[in-house]
């Protein structure tokens, strides 16, 4: 038994040694590969110019640790600012990829022009690791640069859009747009609906005084006023338009006012039969559900015309908050009754 046995411990100490032989090396290869891809972190970013006129493009440059692996490193990118920088974050996408075995990247950036000089801080992600760098954006003299014109669909006044067309805007400025362009910041006024799909941003070529872009007017469930501002910093030009709905529909701009004292805006409504047929024009009755409300007894649409405007009397002394129903009948129209609740805000 004794002899019959023994070549089986040996055989079994060969085998174990020749899968340590085998083994060993792999073992040894996967945690070295694991431990220099952990080690790909931001080593730096850099702006370049660092201090620029409001609407100037520059250039950012990030700097990885090591080479970017196969398939490339994505760099996260943030401003520091309390509320985040619309044009940093539209001209970069808020990422930026380092190709496969580079080890770092540039791309150009703008960041929104404010009153006066201003600094804002740029970061830089890779996992835990960042880096930071800042912009500096100088006051813009308005001798030399400025905002001479804001077009809505080619005029300087509000008009009226129904949902889901296209607005183009255009600006034009009082000197040619210097070497990268000159980026306008476009803006919905704050407190408003955002009813336009505006971009951060419009840059005017090169060379040129003029810069146009398109936007779209958003579906909602009632008429709503949209003012938009377009700056470089040292103040701003504004326009607006109406945006109606596609079909049948009846409102208020805003909010209901008491009568004022001093010089204040009508309390302005809207009939609309937005993109509906309507070769004759379209006549309109309007009824309140409160006669401290009070709407004209009918109004009338144009041929062509998506809608038309109307005045909201309040009676003074009505208190804040009161409520009203207002009904609008399509007399002849292709679509039946609809109503809509105002208030007033103050």
């Amino acid at each position: 038994m004794k002899i019959n046995s023994s070549p089986r411990p040996a055989a079994r100490r060969w085998s174990l040694a020749a899968l340590a032989v085998t083994a060993v090396p792999a073992l040894a290869v996967l945690p070295a590969q694991a431990a220099h891809a952990a080690e790909i972190a931001v080593a730096s970013t850099a702006v370049s110019p660092n201090v620029i006129d409001p609407g100037q493009q520059a250039v950012q440059t990030v700097t990885l640790t090591e080479p970017a692996p196969a398939g490339g490193t994505v760099v996260q990118l943030r401003d520091l600012n309390v509320s985040e920088d619309l044009n940093y974050a539209q001209s970069t996408g808020r990422k930026v990829t380092v190709p496969a075995g580079q080890r770092s990247v540039s791309f150009p950036i703008r960041v929104q022009s404010e009153i006066g000089a201003t600094t804002t801080g740029l970061r830089a992600v890779v996992g835990g690791s960042h880096a930071e760098t800042s912009i500096t954006v100088r006051a813009q003299d308005p001798d030399r640069q400025a905002i001479t014109d804001f077009l809505l669909n080619g005029v300087a006044l509000p008009g009226t859009v129904v949902a889901g067309a296209a607005v183009t805007g255009t600006v034009k400025l009082k000197a040619a747009a210097p070497a990268g362009g000159l980026a306008v910041d476009i803006r919905n006024h704050p407190g408003e609906t955002a009813a336009l799909s505006t971009p951060a941003y419009v840059v005017v070529p090169a060379g040129s005084t003029t810069g146009a872009f398109t936007m779209k007017a958003l579906p909602d469930d009632g008429p709503k006023s949209v003012t938009v501002t377009a700056d470089i910093g040292n103040g701003f030009e504004l326009n607006g338009v109406t945006v109606v709905p596609k079909g049948f529909s009846v409102g208020a701009l805003r909010g209901l006012h008491t009568p004022c004292d001093a010089d204040c805006n009508p309390n302005w409504g809207v009939a609309s039969v937005g993109d509906l047929w309507h070769p004759f024009g379209a006549v309109i009755k309007l009824k309140s559900s409160n006669p401290a409300i009070k709407v004209p007894a009918s109004v009338e649409i144009p041929a062509g015309k998506p809608s038309t405007t109307f005045v909201f009397q309040v009676e003074r002394g009505t208190p804040v908050g009161t409520t009203a129903t207002i009904t609008a009948t399509w007399q002849l129209g292709l679509a039946g009754p609809v109503t809509s609740q105002v208030y007033v805000q103050y």
